[in-house]
């Protein structure tokens, strides 16, 4: 199967919560690997801006997406989250292309 839909999401994180959002995060993102739709996800922090944070997930589609949304693991992890959530923004992505690098010329 392949991914067909990338999440982005955008967080900003309330003042001296970053770490504890880190754990929590991790922790979370244990359980959404075992949902077998879900293809991979990465959380980056922006490096001017310590408590603002993307994260990056991809699914089989969006229904199963969606189903993720609505499922209980993701219900209660929100729960946790958005008392130290500031802003928050998520948008759907169709993947169109991905170019891996380009081999590295042979020396000799």
């Amino acid at each position: 199967m392949t991914a067909e839909l990338r999440v982005f999401l955008r967080i900003e994180i309330a003042e001296g919560r970053e770490a504890e959002f880190e754990e929590l995060w991790l922790e979370h993102a244990r359980t959404v690997r075992r949902f077998p739709h879900n293809h991979g996800q990465q959380l980056l922090r922006q490096t001017d801006q310590p408590g603002v944070y993307t994260v990056l997930t991809d699914w089989t589609d969006e229904p199963s997406f969606r189903a993720f949304e609505q499922s209980p693991e993701q219900q209660a992890y929100l729960k946790r989250l958005w008392p130290m959530r500031t802003v928050g923004e998520m948008r759907l992505l169709e993947p169109l292309h991905d170019l891996s690098p380009a081999a590295p010329a042979a020396t000799e």
